[in-house]
């Protein structure tokens, strides 16, 4: 399917404010520009952007319920109570259990965790994990990542004697759970300025205010920070504010880490080969699907177990297994993306649907939201779909910008047993028997969220800029704004009126991307556009001309180092008529 872009040039900015900013700051035009579409037009806020430093991280008692829950750890350190840890079965989930399991362990604490298994249990804090605190002789539990909607859960915890702390980050429900405290930055009258962080970073900040209150220099925690970046780049939260902060300090610890567990998967993933800092994306594509592994096709603790261990032969062999698993999950991956991409074709209107909810038997619930999310690249169109098994069904949506999740299954939660999580990415439960009637019931939805306008594809870009501008000094500025990530993209640019310097090429092992170098007058660049191989025959019709969108970037091989250009979309023009490829 040739995927159609609308590309929106973000506006110049205004001549005074870049005057002002240029007088402060000793920055070109195009990177102050870059800055402004990202929401920066003040000089403080533009160095702290540029200049990320620890010390500006939020106070973590700012945060509500912080007090209340660092005195109620600090109460069973004393004590030594029996804690547990109980987090999810993802890598936000996986890591924030790591964080406070070293942490609270460092400070002496007895403590173990907890993650349930996810083809057993599903998402969330359960009794059956709350019995096993009450086996453990566990007084005090503490969520990560999870809880906020686990209403009866911390109740049934309340009447064993089990004490509750929620960690979380997702969308609270219309009650809150009676836990000792909850810490959520997303609850209502919570006025904590980083709204956006995920799992781990709210566990981080938890730690933050335990060492405060006994006095610890908060220098000692740093060395967590590799786990805070994995979780939170894994996570896809915005990289703005805090986030921005704990990834671009904690991208720099992956490298730098102590850790044998992320040592052995970073050398798996062949992340200890690069010569430069790991970044979000390798973190997403490298790292984080290995650990994924662990909890879609079996025990998450595994993963735990691989992030905190001190024994270099354990770590070696857990990151073994987890590549392994990863690679059968890969299979599971394309088996399932070939049913769903059949059952699209026989069972979706792509005309007038704006939703895509599929269902089958045969589906491995471990995957199902790797597919959902591939089919919302595909179609641009939020997706759901449901693994069935007996007379119940386990569901993993993905969404687009316009559609929030969480609201929309609101909406429909006369029809589910369970759901929870994000704008973007949720989880549910379901009867069998009720499937039919949620699938009618979330397109309704869909067509009362989504206009016709939301289901175009928008490609946000800087500035439209001449070929000759892409040089080292543009790569420098470009690289200043790094890690990127949600709410800070790669800059993208548009060059008109290009022409091949030489012929477009179909490259890789199905022949499906696009090579080409690309030429406006005397500047000739290299260029590669995943997925684009279709528009080689157009690009190659005599007196063809083109508009590029794309992202300028190194392409290291074979030790030499280069610019290129990595193409996002092309506006082809034949004997001076557009047409899109």
């Amino acid at each position: 399917m040739r995927r159609v872009w609308e590309w929106r040039v973000a506006p110049d900015l205004d001549p005074a404010t870049l005057r002002d900013l240029q007088t402060k700051l000793d920055l070109p035009p195009l990177a102050l520009r870059l800055l402004a579409n990202r929401g920066l037009r003040d000089a403080e806020q533009i160095a702290q952007f540029l200049n990320p430093s620890l010390d500006h991280l939020y106070d973590p008692f700012r945060m509500r319920g912080m007090d209340v829950a660092t005195e109620r750890v600090l109460v069973a350190l004393r004590r030594r109570e029996k804690m547990m840890i109980y987090g999810d079965y993802d890598v936000d989930g996986i890591t924030s259990v790591s964080v406070l399991y070293l942490v609270i362990s460092q400070l002496g604490g007895q403590v173990s965790y907890y993650i349930p298994n996810r083809l057993e249990a599903g998402y969330g804090v359960n009794e059956d994990g709350i019995l096993e605190a009450k086996r453990r002789g566990v007084t005090l539990m503490i969520s990560v990542d999870c809880g906020i909607t686990a209403v009866s859960e911390v109740e049934f915890a309340r009447k064993h004697g089990i004490d509750f702390i929620v960690t979380d980050h997702h969308e609270p429900g219309e009650s809150l759970p009676d836990a000792v405290a909850i810490l959520n930055p997303k609850q209502v009258a919570d006025d904590y300025p980083g709204t956006e962080l995920a799992g781990v970073g709210v566990a981080y900040k938890l730690a933050q205010a335990l060492y405060a209150r006994i006095e610890q220099p908060s220098g000692a925690l740093e060395e967590h920070l590799d786990l805070v970046a994995l979780g939170t780049a894994a996570d896809i939260v915005p990289l703005v504010g805090e986030n921005r902060i704990f990834a671009y300090f904690g991208m720099k610890q992956i490298g730098l880490t102590r850790k044998p567990g992320l040592q052995s998967l970073s050398h798996i993933a062949g992340l200890m080969e690069v010569d430069r800092d790991i970044t979000p994306g390798q973190v997403i594509f490298g790292l984080a699907p290995r650990l994924n592994a662990a909890g879609r096709l079996g025990d998450s603790q595994r993963a735990v177990r691989l992030l905190t261990t001190r024994d270099e032969a354990q770590a070696r062999r857990i990151a073994q297994e987890l590549d392994g698993e990863n690679r059968r999950r890969k299979a599971f991956d394309e088996q399932t993306m070939r049913e769903a991409l059949e059952k699209v074709e026989a069972e979706v209107n792509l005309d007038s649907d704006r939703i895509i909810v599929l269902d089958s038997d045969s589906w491995h619930p471990g995957v199902i939201g790797i597919v959902a999310s591939r089919l919302v690249e595909l179609y641009h169109l939020p997706a759901v779909l449901i693994s069935v098994e007996d007379n119940e069904g386990k569901g993993s949506a993905r969404s687009i910008p316009a559609f929030h999740l969480t609201e929309a299954l609101r909406g429909c939660r006369d029809h589910l047993l369970q759901f929870g999580g994000h704008k973007y990415a949720a989880g549910l439960s379901i009867s069998r028997e009720e499937i039919p009637a949620f699938r009618d019931r979330i397109k309704a939805v869909a067509r009362e969220m989504l206009t016709p306008d939301d289901l175009v594809r928008k490609l946000d870009v800087d500035a439209v800029i001449p070929l000759n501008t892409v040089d080292e000094e543009l790569l420098e500025h470009l690289e200043r704004l790094a890690p990127f990530g949600p709410q800070n993209t790669r800059p993208v640019f548009i060059s008109r009126g290009l022409k091949t310097a030489g012929s477009a090429q179909c490259v890789g092992h199905s022949r499906n991307h696009l090579r080409m170098r690309v030429r406006q007058g005397q500047t000739v660049i290299d260029s590669i556009g995943f997925g684009l191989g279709d528009l080689v025959t157009s690009i190659n019709q005599p007196n063809t001309a083109f508009d590029l969108a794309y992202v300028p970037e190194h392409n290291v091989w074979q030790g030499q180092r280069r610019i290129q250009l990595r193409i996002r979309d092309v506006h082809v023009y034949e004997s001076g008529i557009y047409f899109d490829g």
